[in-house]
């Protein structure tokens, strides 16, 4: 596989693993009640605490509107005995919440937000009680977590990466007219990609001259393709005269991959949901639940757009590999036949915008519109070194 097309899958091989990283997965009580609490055994102080409701039975329970005390009993485990812990929102933050109603079989996730940030903001154990009707018997069930001091590895995250990032993007919504989401995302990848102009320039130009070169590449895997020490120093003697390296062009998609988790992290359960501590210290007057998610009217950029951003984003991803692959020229083997590396490349021409557009499909659509505003960025790159002389 050539470089061109190692980019675009190394970005997402690398995302899904620190994704599966940072995003652990609940952890499933082992049981058949009627009801079932799901969540995480262990959760991180200052994040957001989440609990999967599973209705199991033949009736519908209700969760009821406490707004703006927290939606369900939640205690804490000091000295020996269980404490009950409340805390009360703005009043004004109620107007639009309502009781929920699970069917039997369906499953609901409860987010704490803001009561979750004041209530679990210490190290120690802890449980949230649901008591419901199933038929004529009033029940109740109950899940037991820990909350945990941040890693030394997450605090890192956030102090160098998701803070700098966040605050920057709300900075950005601050100012732009209607506080719109999209409107900060496409200025925050102006602003990356500004900073690292002169990386990608010279990322973009190694790729060219790559380009120029693979068709000798080729030919002397061909030619000593049962002599792998040679073909490798034959190979670095090629890079060395023209001065070029295949990872050369990699450094710049790597900077990008922190930008992409935080703004997946900032977007995924919303950004009224966003714990404000994260929040400098200048910033700390702005209204998160004022922010406009909707992009042109039509795009919620913190829900999953599963048609017309992938096949948007994927269009840009062709077009983009397009302009950077060019015409592969075709070298024969040594018993005639034809190569089939520039046959390999033609197919991941195709695949990899596809498998972009699936990727787009599967996470909120601002970390798709991110991605499809810098492929747009890239591809006037491209056209400009594509014409520029090497």
């Amino acid at each position: 596989m050539s470089n061109k097309l190692f980019k675009p899958l190394l970005f997402v091989l690398i995302f899904l693993i620190v994704f599966q990283i940072f995003g652990n997965k609940n952890e499933q009580n082992a049981t058949q009640d009627d009801v079932v609490l799901v969540a995480k055994s262990k959760m991180v102080i200052g994040k957001d605490v989440t609990l999967e409701i599973k209705n199991n039975s033949e009736s519908v329970i209700t969760i009821p509107n406490n707004c703006p005390k927290n939606p369900l009993i939640a205690e804490r485990y000091i000295n020996g005995e269980w404490i009950l812990q409340e805390y009360e929102i703005d009043p004004a933050r109620c107007e639009d919440t309502k009781d929920v109603e699970i069917a039997p079989g369906d499953k609901y996730m409860l987010n704490y937000g803001e009561w979750g940030w004041n209530i679990f903001n210490e190290e120690g154990k802890y449980r949230i009680i649901f008591n419901t009707n199933i038929g004529e018997s009033e029940k109740t069930y109950s899940h037991e977590f820990n909350m945990t001091a941040p890693s030394l590895i997450r605090r890192f995250w956030n102090e160098v990466f998701f803070r700098p990032i966040f605050n920057t993007l709300v900075l950005l919504i601050k100012i732009m007219p209607g506080k719109n989401l999209g409107w900060g995302i496409i200025f925050l990848t102006l602003i990356i990609k500004i900073i690292l102009l002169g990386p990608n320039h010279k990322a973009l130009r190694a790729q060219k001259a790559m380009q120029k070169i693979q068709p000798q590449l080729d030919a002397l895997k061909i030619k000593h393709k049962d002599n792998p020490q040679l073909l490798a120093s034959e190979t670095m003697a090629i890079w060395k005269k023209y001065k070029v390296s295949p990872m050369s062009s990699c450094l710049p998609m790597l900077i990008q991959f922190p930008i992409l988790i935080a703004l997946f992290y900032v977007v995924k359960n919303g950004l009224s949901v966003i714990n404000p501590d994260i929040l400098y210290t200048t910033l700390k007057d702005v209204d998160l639940h004022s922010i406009n998610p909707v992009f042109l009217g039509f795009i919620d950029l913190t829900k999953v757009n599963i048609i017309a951003l992938p096949i948007f984003v994927g269009g840009l991803q062709f077009l983009q590999m397009h302009l950077t692959l060019g015409k592969t020229k075709s070298v024969k083997t040594t018993d005639g036949k034809p190569n089939p590396m520039p046959m390999m490349n033609s197919m991941m021409k195709y695949a990899m915008p596809v498998m972009i557009a699936i990727f787009t499909a599967s996470l909120p659509a601002a970390v798709g519109f991110y991605w499809g505003t810098s492929t747009l960025f890239g591809i006037g790159q491209q056209i400009i070194v594509n014409r520029s002389k090497i």
